[in-house]
């Protein structure tokens, strides 16, 4: 891990804690320790089966802090691996996400904190497991400078700075400077227009394994929030020139934008989530984009996510979207996500791909302290470079029993594979976990 991003969340966890005990409401600070031990007849996922045993202490939480002075949100765990026949090496696994702005000067000057930890594959090509995980980080931090030339006008000024770095991708590790002017029209109370300037300059510490580059983005967004949701529409343009030239690249590439996210209740109970884009991403948005949220921990049951994050500091074209509908009542959840998702890189061609996929979670509350749950997820991907086509698949049943106002236990039985047209890639996988909880 960097220097920079750790001292940085070494002082944002003692933030944190202060706040927990100073200024957050009682339920400020939520978390949640477990002890797992967690059986598999393939362990590594590979077509050979190794099984293996982990026992595994986890700390799960969740932070949110608002007031005059700014907001913070911070979520996410952190688990210790332990395998018992020796096969693998233990590890750590983190996935930490942190969100914060702080007030310097009511409507003048404020700082901005977002910074995401994970594991992420080493091989892009292959499945998540012991030997295929590496630790990520994302630091995004920096001052934005408000002035209001009218009572509906408003013209932001930002600037940030990133660390990004990777324990086994090297090419991943480098710097970016960020600026960035918005100039906002309010229109009504729920509505607003803006027009948007972004400039992105990347250096990367190893220098030949991937080019530094800049990347300009203009767009105009209108922006709208009622009583059941919002939403945010961006149409635009964005251009990319690299520093260096290589033979049979382009050193300039160019490409419209367009960007839709709708959140709308569609009842008290049921919402739902719609996210399209098409225009340049890199692995950086992506990380950022998918960094636990508080609101994750709050959740009766997991959601199955949808891998679609490929770790690379190249640039890449993207089309796709995802849709979400998700229903909570009192005694019941339900969640539904879809997503589909084509990317094609500007310099490592190698990567590029098509992801399909949905993912359903559903939980019941069948007494008080005790509910039922179960996940299921399927997931296609097309490699275009090497041919390749896997399809991935999961389903698990969830039991959960409250044995006192503060402690539970949980038992979970999980069936994964992968169907390939590589040989080297299929794999059946079977599980059960068995987990304690201490609960603030």
């Amino acid at each position: 891990m960097s220097a920079l991003l750790r001292n940085t969340l070494g002082v944002v966890g003692l933030v944190a804690a202060a706040g927990a005990q100073a200024q957050a409401a009682p339920d400020g600070l939520n978390w949640r320790l477990g002890l797992s031990v967690e059986h598999s007849d393939n362990m590594a996922r590979r077509p050979v089966a190794v099984s293996d045993t982990a026992i595994a202490p986890t700390l799960a939480f969740a932070y949110l802090m608002q007031g005059a002075r700014g907001e913070f949100e911070a979520a996410g765990s952190a688990t210790y691996r332990h395998y018992q026949q020796e096969r693998f090496d233990d590890e750590l696994l983190q996935q930490i996400g942190l969100d914060g702005r702080w007030v310097l000067a009511p409507e003048r000057l404020s700082w901005a904190l977002q910074a995401v930890v994970t594991d992420q594959p080493v091989n892009p090509f292959g499945v998540d497991a012991p030997d295929n995980r590496q630790r990520t980080q994302v630091l995004v931090t920096g001052p934005t400078l408000a002035l209001r030339p009218s009572t509906n006008v408003r013209l932001l000024g930002e600037l940030r700075f990133m660390d990004t770095g990777a324990e086994r991708t090297p090419e991943f590790d480098g710097q970016r400077a960020a600026a960035a002017a918005r100039l906002l029209y309010q229109r009504s109370p729920v509505s607003a227009l803006s027009a948007e300037f972004e400039s992105i300059d990347a250096e990367f510490d190893r220098a030949g394994a991937a080019p530094d580059y800049r990347r300009d983005n203009a767009f105009l967004r209108y922006s709208r929030l009622g009583a059941r949701g919002d939403w945010n529409a961006d149409i635009g343009y964005s251009q990319v020139r690299f520093d260096d030239t290589f033979a049979g690249f382009s050193r300039e590439e160019s490409l419209p934008m367009a960007r839709l996210r709708v959140a709308h209740a569609l009842t008290d109970i049921t919402r739902l989530e719609i996210d399209l884009q098409r225009g340049f991403g890199d692995s950086v948005e992506d990380l950022l984009d998918g960094a636990p949220r508080a609101d994750d921990y709050a959740l009766p049951i997991g959601r199955t996510a949808i891998r679609d994050t490929t770790l690379s500091s190249d640039l890449f074209e993207q089309t796709g979207g995802r849709l979400g509908l998700s229903h909570r009542s009192e005694a019941t959840y339900f969640r539904i996500d879809g997503r589909w998702r084509r990317q094609e890189y500007l310099r490592a061609s190698g990567l590029d791909q098509t992801i399909r996929g949905f993912a359903v979670s559903a939980n019941r509350q069948v007494r008080a302290t005790f509910s039922l749950g179960a996940q299921a997820g399927v997931e296609w991907r097309r490699f275009g470079a090497i041919e390749r086509r896997d399809r991935d698949s999961r389903i698990a049943l969830v039991a959960n029993w409250r044995t006192s106002r503060r402690t539970g236990l949980s038992f979970e039985l999980s069936h994964g594979e992968r169907s390939s047209t590589e040989a080297q890639q299929v794999f059946d996988d079977n599980r059960a976990l068995v987990t304690f909880n201490l609960v603030r």
